[in-house]
């Protein structure tokens, strides 16, 4: 068998519909707070803090590859946010990108495949989202400098950056989607269902020449 592939947030939102699909096909490992009421049969789910490195020690190895989509967001104009948000923002979305890539890494076999998690909101920077957008940011600049370490093992690093999404994390969004719908390209809701073969393309060995990217999934209301 081959080694598994190591979701994390994959108990809820995006994650959980990319676990539901890649486990059709590979063995998968899923790193979250709890499991979901309804476990995809044969995944392995595992209980997880990963703003705690101490947590992150009992991880399967060797793993195939990671795609780490857990994290939190906060809303509200940043001259009111309390210090205390801002930093449980980063901690979780940027300081636990570290934690969990630390931990990984090195038990990703050479040629392995990694595939982070950004936003929409890092390029566009919406008013009311500046904690989530500026660790966003910081997770595509973390990838392109770890595409560059662990090109040497073949391994590459890539970002899948959605849109707005119906997702428990957007829930406080979701007013917008009306206004964010007509400033998209294609003009509809994104759904998980979105962000699955972006995924698949990016672990595939069609993208082994592929690393340190960012690939934004939003319908072309951003364009580059």
């Amino acid at each position: 068998m081959s080694a598994p592939l190591l979701v994390t947030g994959g108990s809820a939102g995006i994650g959980a519909r990319l676990v539901s699909s890649l486990a059709a096909d590979r063995p998968v490992v899923v790193l979250d707070q709890a499991a979901p009421a309804a476990p995809v049969p044969g995944v392995r789910y595992l209980a997880a803090d990963i703003t705690d490195p101490d947590s992150l020690t009992d991880l399967p190895a060797p793993l195939s590859g990671l795609v780490h989509c857990a994290g939190i967001c906060r809303t509200g104009p940043f001259l009111d946010m309390p210090a205390r948000d801002w930093t449980r923002v980063l901690e979780v979305n940027l300081h636990g990108t570290l934690a969990v890539v630390q931990a990984c890494a090195p038990s990703i076999t050479d040629g392995g495949r990694i595939v982070l998690f950004s936003s929409g909101t890092a390029f566009k920077g919406p008013a009311g989202l500046a904690a989530y957008a500026a660790a966003k940011a910081g997770v595509i600049g973390f990838a392109k400098s770890m595409a560059a370490e662990l090109g040497a093992r073949g391994i590459t690093v890539n970002v899948v950056a959605p849109g707005l999404v119906a997702t428990a994390l957007s829930e406080d969004l979701l007013p917008a989607e009306p206004a964010t719908i007509a400033a998209r390209a294609i003009q509809r809701p994104s759904t998980v269902d979105d962000y699955v073969e972006p995924v698949r393309f990016l672990l595939s060995d069609g993208a082994a020449f592929v690393t340190g990217q960012t690939l934004v999934v939003d319908g072309g209301a951003y364009k580059h």
